[in-house]
């Protein structure tokens, strides 16, 4: 589907169910709309494979009212308008470029289409079609303004706001690319939610606004709660050759999100996540699924994701010595945000008491290779 499509009212007032499938990361999604559709009755929704499913296929379900109440919550919270242009550089098969399109098809903005998989590591590309368009608004994960910092490219003038989201936000990179006038707003959000949970237009990355439709809370780990309108459906993944739903919501319409977060009055501030998954260039990638991978091809060790500068993270193998094929059989056919940058062989890997392996201990070697 044509970017340009999710511009025309047509497709948010249709009942239909949207599959939004990233074409370089194809997922098994046979009979998965007629699922939602007959089995569960849910019309109106755009369902939307997560990231890092390492061969699990697992779908978001959002139904369109949810997208359509984010987007009017984004253009309140942020004053977006009419006379915003947005450079759609997000590719549509993400919240995130689905989201830019909501926005500015309830306000009646524009979206000028930008190729999502256009990007030049100087940043050259995605600066020139700023211009071009004259752009006042637009979305970026980290690694795209790490480029960008690392090229000394500065933002041209029109440009109001840029919306950072998608990984761990670094504050010194926010610095240096506020430095070089880029309007960095930086946001805390997930597929779940529709996008955007807490945005900051101030340029502080640690703590952030909520945006008014959500309700937040922690709980005694630490785990973020959320409730509000934005909210999907559920999950939908394949079980045994068959599709089961998993409701978002518990009886009360609360969600439990997988990172530990810590609240101040209207403001988050996020810490970590909780559920074994890292962000790797802006993708989810669940480290659990990487280590059944790795002990199917009997190779004794632990992938573990640690921190990189332009990607947020990276995949490190730590294994015992023998293994010296362990990167080629492990990356073989896995998508790259999925593949291990670095092996480390050690003679033998630290474990518990138990005789568990020390995560903590074989991260650690890790990042001091």
């Amino acid at each position: 589907m044509e970017t340009t499509h999710l511009m025309d009212s047509v497709i948010w007032e249709s009942d239909a169910v949207e599959l939004r499938l990233n074409p370089k990361r194809p997922v098994a999604a046979e009979g998965l709309r007629a699922f939602v559709e007959d089995e569960l009755g849910i019309r109106a929704a755009f369902v939307l494979a997560t990231s890092g499913s390492s061969g699990v296929a697992k779908f978001v379900v959002l139904p369109k009212a949810a997208i359509l109440a984010s987007a009017r919550a984004v253009n309140a919270h942020c004053g977006l308008t009419q006379d915003d242009v947005w450079l759609g550089n997000l590719s549509t098969f993400h919240v995130g470029g689905i989201g830019i399109h909501a926005r500015a098809s309830v306000n009646g903005a524009k979206v000028v289409p930008m190729a999502w998989d256009a990007w030049t590591r100087d940043g050259s590309a995605f600066v020139a079609a700023l211009v071009e368009a004259r752009a006042t608004l637009a979305s970026l994960t980290p690694t795209h303004l790490w480029d960008l910092v690392r090229a000394g490219t500065r933002a041209p003038g029109t440009l109001r706001g840029l919306f950072l989201g998608g990984g761990c936000i670094d504050p010194v990179l926010v610095d240096q690319a506020i430095g070089l006038g880029w309007p960095i707003w930086p946001t805390y959000g997930m597929t779940e939610t529709a996008s955007q949970v807490a945005t900051s237009i101030d340029g502080n990355p640690e703590w952030l606004p909520l945006l008014p439709i959500w309700k937040a809370r922690t709980d005694a780990k630490g785990r973020l709660w959320l409730r509000g309108e934005a909210l999907c459906e559920g999950t939908v993944t394949r079980v045994a050759g068959r599709w089961e739903f998993c409701p978002a919501r518990d009886d009360a319409g609360w969600m439990a999100t997988g990172d530990a977060c810590e609240l101040s009055g209207r403001e988050l501030r996020f810490l970590s996540r909780l559920d074994g998954a890292a962000k790797v260039s802006g993708e989810l990638v669940t480290l659990p699924l990487l280590n059944d991978r790795l002990a199917g091809l009997g190779i004794i060790g632990m992938v573990v994701a640690v921190p990189e500068p332009r990607r947020g993270n990276e995949l490190v193998l730590v294994c015992e010595r023998g293994h010296a094929d362990a990167k080629d059989r492990f990356n073989e056919g896995l998508p790259p945000i999925e593949q291990l940058m670095r092996v480390v062989e050690v003679a033998s890997l630290p474990r518990s008491e138990i005789g568990k392996l020390d995560r903590f201990a074989i991260e650690a070697i890790a990042r001091g290779h």
